[in-house]
Parts: structure tokens; sequence; C-alpha cells
């Protein structure tokens, strides 16, 4: 059976972060992005998707089974790499989408509440919210730039076409 690109996009970050000469989980999904031809952040839904279903599948009690409401392992830094998509207009729902499957999004919107709470509590001062025209602008680029991925992975998917016809030939 051919594996999922969230399959093999798991079993190549796992192989950068283990060994002596381990890379950090966010520099290898960026060197697995780069190496597959995809933007960071699909790279890391595909790898945070996997993960999660790879811990599914993992016998009840391992020791290292995540303990935060968004069942995620490194929940903190999971949230700061939400924080900019919220503060960019998005909502909370939506940022939490990119990083988990559909089931886990009210766990992982909750989870990221709570600690933006605690974080404007103590650390963080208050921001800004964006008006209702830089929203819809932020909305408008990200849309952009995911057209210009999808219309990048669509013309390398036609040159590997045209390259498998071309030896047919």
């Amino acid at each position: 059976m051919a594996k999922t690109v969230g399959e093999e996009v798991f079993e190549r970050v796992e192989a950068l972060t283990a060994g002596p000469g381990a890379l950090g989980r966010t520099e290898a999904i960026r060197r697995v992005a780069a190496d597959m031809g995809r933007t960071a952040g699909a790279t890391s839904s595909a790898y945070y998707a996997a993960a999660r279903r790879a811990a599914r599948s993992e016998p009840e009690g391992r020791p290292d089974a995540p303990g935060r409401s968004s069942g995620h392992s490194d929940a903190a830094r999971l949230y700061a790499e939400m924080l900019p998509l919220v503060e960019a207009g998005g909502s909370i729902e939506q940022a939490a989408r990119r990083f988990g499957s559909e089931d886990d999004v009210p766990a992982i919107a909750a989870g990221f509440r709570r600690w933006l709470s605690r974080e404007q509590r103590g650390v963080v001062p208050s921001r800004p919210r964006p008006s209702g025209s830089d929203t819809r602008i932020v909305a408008l680029e990200a849309e952009n730039r995911g057209l210009r991925n999808e219309l990048a992975r669509t013309r390398r998917a036609l040159e590997r076409i045209r390259a498998i016809v071309g030896e047919v030939d």
C-alpha cells in the first residue's frame, strides 16, 4: 500500500530529528518542505496530522502521551505558530484547522484561548485588532499565496507527466 504524503513527511521529519546530528523539528519541517516542493505550512500540517494518527495507533498509557487539551506534545509551540494567523485576522478555529484535524479543532481552539489569556495577563501586552479592511486584505493575500502554491505544484506535476510521456515515446 502506498504511503500518504503525511506519512512520508512524518517519516522524513522524524529521521532528521533523530540521532546525533539531529535538527530541531521546525528546521526539519522546513527542509522536508523544500525537498518535497511544498510550503512549510502545508508540510507542518501534514506532519502533525500524521503524528496524531501515529499517536492514536499506539497503545494507551504510553509514558510520552501528551496531557494537554490540544493533544499536541508541545502545545505552547503550536499556539505560538497559530498566533500570527490569529493576529492577521483569522479566527482561532481557522488557525486550529491549519494544525489539526476537524475533530481536534475545538480542543486546540480552547487550549489556544487559555494560553492566550495567560500570555496576555503575564507577558504579552494587549494587541490591537485589525480593522475589517485589514482582515479582508490579509485573507485575500493568504488566498493568493495558496493559489500560487497550488499553481506551482500543478506546474511541477505537469513537468513530471511530460517527462514520463516523453520517456514512453
